[in-house]
């Protein structure tokens, strides 16, 4: 067992070691100086030093019928279909012909006390690869959504607009209801958006 009296304690004295401290002080100086001449540009500074939060600010949705807390980027859309859906698209990019991205929820009544989460996420592979123009499954498997268990599928397709998608589908099933959370993006945009929709994830709570 380490003696506290065995640990020797160094004083730091600033005048013994003033002189070094100072020039070290100087160096810092100038570099902030050719940071700020090379980037005058740049909106924020200190990006250079440390990585922006992926949101500033963020619009909370909460709805009891629908039992769920979420908080979502403030300039995404959102719009509630009926009483048991609601969906958050991402703006518009200039250089997209439709929305890049979104996350839609839906819950559902389940039949029997017994489904698991296995037979319902085989149920809905079984209808994507039917009612789903070129659909291909490219993972499956068992997962965490926060606290709990869920099992998460991935795959690709052509959504309703005619639009190549790839998607990530988790279904979760607290207490006598089950939701089935979708993210789909463009291909090119999946994990773009990726940190946003886990963001989003973290903070999905059921009421």
């Amino acid at each position: 067992m380490l003696q506290i009296s065995s640990i020797n304690m160094v004083e730091f004295h600033w005048s013994q070691h003033g002189h070094r401290y100072r020039k070290a002080i100087g160096y810092i100086c100038i570099l902030f100086t050719l940071v700020f001449v090379a980037y005058p540009a740049v909106p924020d500074l200190f990006a250079f030093f440390h990585t922006q939060p992926l949101a500033d600010n963020l619009a909370t949705f909460e709805d009891r019928g629908l039992g769920l807390v979420i908080k979502y980027p403030s300039n995404w859309e959102r719009s509630k279909i009926g009483q048991d859906q609601v969906t958050f698209i991402a703006p518009r990019e200039s250089d997209s012909p439709s929305f890049p991205a979104g996350l839609g929820i839906k819950s559902h009544n389940i039949s029997s006390a017994d489904s698991t989460l296995d037979s319902v996420a085989r149920g809905i592979v079984t209808d994507l690869e039917h009612d789903t123009q070129d659909f291909t499954l490219l993972s499956s498997s068992q997962s965490k959504l926060n606290s709990f268990d869920a099992y998460e599928i991935s795959f690709s397709a052509t959504d309703e607009n005619d639009a190549k998608r790839t998607a990530m589908q988790i279904v979760v099933k607290p207490e006598n209801l089950v939701y089935v959370i979708t993210y789909k993006a463009y291909p090119e945009k999946y994990e773009t958006y990726l940190p946003v929709i886990q963001s989003m994830l973290d903070s999905l709570k059921f009421l």
